[in-house]
Parts: structure tokens; C-alpha cells; sequence
């Protein structure tokens, strides 16, 4: 798996609050203060910087830490995210990185933080009064700060951070998964709708690269009929980190209609004629999901060497 430390440096928590939320997405994650980043970074291939803006101060820890273990650091995928009122100085602070690294990062972005000017110290209130001034804005609180939106830039940077260095080839991978799927019958099918969530184990049938599940009905129709975007996972019984086998799988619900020739198909490549279905006293009826990505969490890949999570995107 591809391990991430996150440093961070702020006076005021906001840029604590970004640290985590960004750690809470990515998973596989140590987050810490800048005091307290480790000196051995052997165990993270990513690292990602998130500082506050403070004058002549920004991330003045954390760009002496980096100096300290640039050689460590330049070698791994680096971001950076700035939290501030103003993206005016990211640009500078982004130079700043690339000229003691010899390199830019990887990716970066900037967070709208929130200011508070009872929380300042003295010397923080003179220092963005000059900013303000030198910016022409007036001096009061302000800032919009929101998880939703570093949750976006989470998002972003997992598409950088957590791809796999060593990808296994996707037809390959593409059997692999194809055998899981085979060597199981039971799924977690996750529906919803707004505030409305609903997870539900159930038997799938995997039939010519779709997933069909035979249902009574329920609520998980509650979300599917007014969201065909699903979610499902499959997985072993956990024995250890060395055991684990998981996979998740995004994609789109389709409810078929009773008794078309798809839905006839289905039922019979199971086994269950015509005449069995008609004799029940209640509707069975049939979701089709569309399987669009693929992630694969499976520890055997190292053994190949490959990362031992892997993405397909159908």
C-alpha cells in the first residue's frame, strides 16, 4: 500500500482541521506537526506540506525541515497545500519549495481558511494589518472555510498520490479480478439517496461482465430508483495484513424489466425456468449493475511485485 505522511504548520487550527480531513480520505496516512515529523521517511512514498500563511513566517518550520531532509524528501511525490485568505503568496511559497528541493511538486493546492482577529496574537494582527494594507482590504474577519471543500482537493490529490507505481498490466489485473468476483456469491450492495443510506448483503450472479441480483424488493430500491450510482464490495474473512483480499467496485444500477428476454437470460443461466417462475406467489425482480471502476486490494500482488492495491477503470 502507498503510505502518506502529512506535516503540517499553523497557529489557529485551521490548517490542523485541513491536515486531517485530507488524511481521514487518502487512508494509509501519519499525520503530525512539523515538530514532530519523523527524520526516517523510508516507509511513505508520498509526503504532502499543509501551512498556514503567516507574512514573512509561512511554513517557516516545515521549509527548514524540508531543507534539512531534501534528499529524503526530493525523491518522493510531494504536495503541497496552502490554507489562507488570499492565494496572493501561494505562487512565491511554491518557488520557495522548488528551489530547496530542485524540483516542483507534484501537485498543489489552495484551501480558503477562515480569520478570526480575536484569536490573533499581537504580532499576527500587525502583520496582517501590513497585508491588507499592501493588498488594499480591509482588516475583519473573514474567510469561508469548508470541509466540502478540501474534501475536493483531497480527492485530487489520491488521483496523484494513489496510483501505483508498480501497476500490474490491466489484462492481467482484469483476471485477477474476474477470479475473485468468480470465487465469491456474496456482496455488500450500497444504495442511497441524499441523507438516505441502505447497505445490503446479497448473493450476486456475475454474468457476462455485469453483476445481477435477484431480488424480493426493498429499500435499497429506494435509492436506485432515483440513483443509479452504486457501490459494491467483496472480500475474504480477515486472517491478517498479510492475508487481506478486498475488492470494491463503482458503478451503475439498472432495475430489469420483469420478464424481457435479459431478465429470462438471467434466470435461466441459474437454472430457474419459465414455468418455476410463474408458479411463485410473489415477483422476483432483477438489478443489473454496471460495474465502471474496479479497486483491487489484494496482498499476493506483491508477491509479483506490484502494489498491493490496483485500480481498473473500465
Amino acid at each position: 500500500m502507498l503510505n502518506t505522511l502529512i506535516i503540517y504548520e499553523g497557529r489557529y487550527g485551521t490548517s490542523k482541521k485541513t491536515a486531517e480531513i485530507v488524511a481521514y480520505i487518502l487512508g494509509n496516512t501519519k499525520l503530525c506537526t512539523v515538530e514532530q515529523a519523523p527524520k526516517n521517511l523510508e516507509y511513505y512514498q508520498n509526503i504532502i506540506f499543509v501551512f498556514g500563511f503567516y507574512a514573512y513566517d509561512t511554513a517557516k518550520m516545515i521549509k527548514s525541515y524540508v531543507n534539512e531532509f531534501k534528499e529524503q524528501i526530493s525523491i518522493k511525490k510531494i504536495g503541497i497545500i496552502g490554507v489562507g485568505i488570499s492565494n496572493f503568496d501561494f505562487p512565491k511559497q511554491l518557488m520557495d519549495f522548488a528551489t530547496l528541493l530542485k524540483r516542483t511538486e507534484d501537485i498543489s493546492e489552495f484551501v480558503e481558511g477562515e480569520l478570526s482577529l480575536n484569536k490573533l496574537s499581537q504580532e499576527d494582527y500587525n502583520s496582517i494589518k501590513m497585508f491588507s494594507e499592501k493588498l488594499g482590504m480591509p482588516v475583519k474577519d473573514c474567510g469561508n472555510f469548508k470541509t466540502e471543500n478540501v474534501i475536493v482537493v483531497a480527492e485530487k490529490f489520491i488521483k496523484i498520490m494513489k496510483t501505483p507505481d508498480l501497476k500490474m498490466p490491466n489484462n492481467l489485473l482484469a483476471k485477477e479480478i474476474e477470479k475473485f468476483i468468480i470465487s465469491h456469491n456474496t456482496c455488500a450492495l450500497a444504495t442511497g439517496i441524499g441523507t438516505f443510506v441502505r447497505c445490503t448483503p446479497i448473493e450476486y450472479q456475475y454474468y457476462k461482465g455485469n453483476f445481477y441480483i435477484i431480488t424480493e424488493g426493498g429499500m435499497k430500491f429506494k435509492g436506485i430508483l432515483q440513483n443509479k450510482t452504486v457501490s459494491m464490495s467483496i472480500a475474504d474473512n480477515y486472517k491478517s495484513m498479510k492475508d487481506l483480499k478486498g475488492l470494491q467496485i463503482s458503478g451503475l444500477a439498472k432495475i430489469v424489466p420483469l420478464f424481457n428476454e435479459e431478465y429470462f437470460e438471467v434466470f435461466k443461466s441459474k437454472g430457474i425456468e419459465l414455468s418455476a417462475l410463474e408458479k411463485l406467489p410473489i415477483e422476483l425482480y432483477l438489478i443489473k449493475v454496471i460495474p465502471q471502476k474496479f479497486e483491487f486490494l489484494n496482498a499476493d500482488f506483491k508477491k509479483n511485485n506490484f502494489n498491493s492495491k490496483q485500480v481498473l477503470v473500465c
